[in-house]
């Protein structure tokens, strides 16, 4: 009696680039309340998101609780770093 074996492939998920998305909105929001808002309406509406959040956090080692808030914080102060050194520059010219 020969066993016959079935491979089931399980439709591949995309997981969602969540800072890609922190960065869009906090274009559209700036660094603002509204941003906290529309992230988490987001999570609560949308259960891959939050799986893929809830990934992204460990990841990075972020908290699920402030990893997106310490992100948007982390990114802000680069972009200003990366200004003043701009600045810098310049004035050397």
């Amino acid at each position: 009696m020969s066993m016959m074996l079935f491979i089931i492939n399980k439709p591949t998920h995309i997981m969602n680039d969540i800072s890609e998305i922190l960065r869009e909105l906090l274009d559209r929001y700036g660094n603002s309340n509204r941003l906290d808002r529309e992230f988490d309406r987001m999570l609560q509406a949308d259960e891959i998101l939050r799986e893929d959040y809830d990934e992204w956090c460990d990841v990075h080692g972020y908290s699920l609780a402030t990893g997106y808030r310490d992100y948007i914080d982390e990114f802000v102060e680069s972009q200003d770093s990366i200004w003043d050194n701009y600045k810098e520059f310049g004035n050397e010219i």
